[in-house]
């Protein structure tokens, strides 16, 4: 097992953790650390397979299943492999293991959270460090380099009704599983 997996494992096991003692989920990293780098990533958004839910209008933050909303399956298929079979619990956070078709293993983590508890996250990371900011994805969105290993945070803002915090080896993952999870949930 390598230092990223580990890292990323130890990362997602204390992120679920949290959640699972009512604790709301965090990022998956903090942002430290001045990356940056990257290329603007674009993938056509792959149709939702439920309602959007009104924003602002009584979205229970904690009663999403998160793992439901973008299944690993999902995940995969915007990765061009096939996802590890693991038994995922329902909830604020899912880790999610994918073969990207050369039978090596990539991990993602996706949590959702409470608006508050990433705002200042985008607030630093606006004043101190440098990010890509994406257009067309919540209200606020970026992905910079990760502090923790090679790999990218992404950090996504709907106001006033939910914020989204991604990790993984491939930006244009993220970017392309944030817009699905955006879409699904309601901007």
């Amino acid at each position: 097992m390598n230092h990223r997996w580990m890292t990323l494992s130890a990362v997602a096991l204390v992120s679920l953790s949290l959640v699972a003692c009512g604790a709301g989920a965090p990022a998956t990293s903090a942002p430290a650390g001045g990356g940056g780098g990257g290329s603007n990533p674009t993938a056509a958004p792959a149709q939702p397979t439920s309602a959007p839910l009104p924003a602002g209008s009584g979205l229970d933050v904690g009663a999403i299943d998160l793992c439901a909303v973008l299944p690993s399956s999902e995940l995969a298929s915007l990765a061009g492999g096939t996802p590890y079979e693991a038994d995922e619990p329902p909830g604020q956070s899912c880790l999610y293991t994918i073969d990207p078709g050369d039978g090596t293993a990539e991990l993602y983590t996706l949590n959702v959270s409470t608006p508050d508890l990433l705002q200042p996250m985008i607030d630093y990371v606006r004043q101190y460090e440098q990010a890509e900011w994406q257009e067309g994805i919540g209200d606020v969105a970026y992905i910079q380099l990760s502090a923790m290993e090679d790999g990218y945070d992404m950090i996504v803002l709907v106001e006033g009704a939910y914020g989204l915090s991604l990790g993984g080896p491939r930006s244009e993952v993220l970017v392309a599983a944030a817009r699905l999870i955006v879409e699904r949930l309601g901007k």
